[in-house]
């Protein structure tokens, strides 16, 4: 038996072993197991600065008692990897020629999140209960105190103040706040690199869900919270959402992102923008690549009401429209709201660049109109330099 300082250190070189191992187990449990085929996938290109006037700005907003996650700027990249090139590729597909989305780019060269070290605790921008409303506007104030007013800078916010997913457009300054949780940058649901953050999408791992406590298969998580930015980042650019197809993003088809970058799957669009939503963002000032920057006025809506009162078992509705612009009238869609994955698009039309229109455009109902239901439609029209209003309908189905 061995004995005196050199059994000492056997026990000690031992334990450190253990523990050294039991430390690389740990860590490597974050990361998916090496079993993927790296030529079946599909890897989204580096970001690089297209010099557009209009970009997207990115934010990590962190209240006093919540930390900074590490390497939140590297996973920044990698998640606008895959938003970038998901907006690429689908608008290609749609048969829009656009370079594509553009984002703010800091002197180094990468790209640039503005990281707001808040003024307050959590609970200040939340409100006790929960107020998304306030959230988003308390938010806003200190992130412009901190970053500069966002004109033409639509901002994502990555936020530890509370479990969000909102989209607030900004138009007539060609912005918007959309905002999402900052557990996102957790290193179970968001890699450092895009190799690994595309095998989270197909791993089947267990962690723990973003702002919650029960687990889910890593892929899940990785996919929704990733894909969820490219559908909030939507409604700034004049989306609403679109239940008629379930691979729409502006439904929750990016809960199967992960499609998207598999060679063998990838043709078929198994997560995609319906056209009407294609042609809406191509005509704003982040996609388009010729509109007028002189024309800051939004089309007119003269006229937006129901043409007659539906009733209970009808699924067509008349809507009566009257608009106008002095450059040229662009695309619309128009929403049924139901709430939630009832919400459907029940009309989308070009209106080529037309000075005028007016008529009666014929909505329909996705189910059967129900005796005293209210009857909420929502109209959002651009122009052909990117203006975009909006214009609501508050009604009721008659007995």
């Amino acid at each position: 038996m061995t004995s005196g300082p050199a059994a000492l250190l056997t026990a000690v070189t031992v334990l450190s072993l253990t523990l050294g191992l039991g430390l690389m187990a740990q860590r490597d449990s974050n990361k998916a197991p090496d079993t993927i085929d790296y030529q079946s996938l599909i890897l989204p290109p580096p970001l690089r600065d297209l010099g557009k006037d209009y970009k997207v700005r990115l934010v990590y907003f962190v209240p006093t008692d919540r930390e900074v996650k590490q390497g939140y700027r590297e996973k920044c990249e990698v998640l606008m990897r895959v938003v970038a090139d998901v907006y690429r590729r689908e608008m290609k597909a749609n048969r829009h020629r656009t370079r594509g989305l553009d984002f703010e780019f800091a002197e180094d060269g990468r790209l640039q999140v503005h990281l707001v070290k808040a003024k307050h605790p959590s609970t200040f921008y939340t409100g006790e209960p929960f107020d998304v409303d306030r959230l988003l506007d308390t938010q806003q104030q200190e992130i412009w105190e901190t970053t500069g007013y966002s004109r033409n800078r639509p901002t994502l916010v990555f936020s530890e103040a509370g479990a969000v997913a909102e989209a607030r457009p900004i138009p007539h300054v060609y912005s918007g706040l959309a905002c999402v949780s900052g557990d996102i940058f957790r290193e179970e649901v968001t890699a450092s690199t895009i190799e690994e953050q595309i095998r989270y999408f197909m791993d089947e791992t267990p962690v723990r869900r973003v702002a919650g406590e029960d687990a889910r298969p890593r892929k899940r998580e990785s996919q929704t919270s990733n894909g969820v930015l490219i559908h909030e980042l939507g409604h700034i650019f004049g989306m609403l959402h679109d239940t008629r197809d379930p691979r729409n993003i502006m439904m929750r088809g990016y809960d199967q992102l992960g499609q998207m970058f598999d060679r063998e799957t990838a043709p078929g669009r198994p997560v995609r923008f319906s056209p009407a939503h294609a042609r809406m963002a191509a005509v704003s000032r982040f996609f388009s690549e010729s509109f007028d920057k002189s024309d800051t006025e939004a089309p007119l809506i003269e006229e937006f009401k129901i043409a007659s009162p539906p009733k209970a078992g009808e699924k067509t509705v008349k809507l009566s429209l009257k608009m106008s612009d002095n450059k040229g009238l662009g695309p619309l869609v128009i929403l049924q709201r139901g709430g939630g994955q009832i919400d459907a698009l029940v009309r989308d039309l070009s209106l080529k660049s037309a000075r005028k229109r007016d008529g009666i455009l014929t909505a329909t109902a996705p189910r059967p109109l129900v005796a005293g239901q209210p009857l909420i439609y929502i109209v959002n029209l651009f122009d052909v330099n990117g203006n975009l209003s909006q214009s609501v309908i508050n009604s009721r189905v008659a007995p």
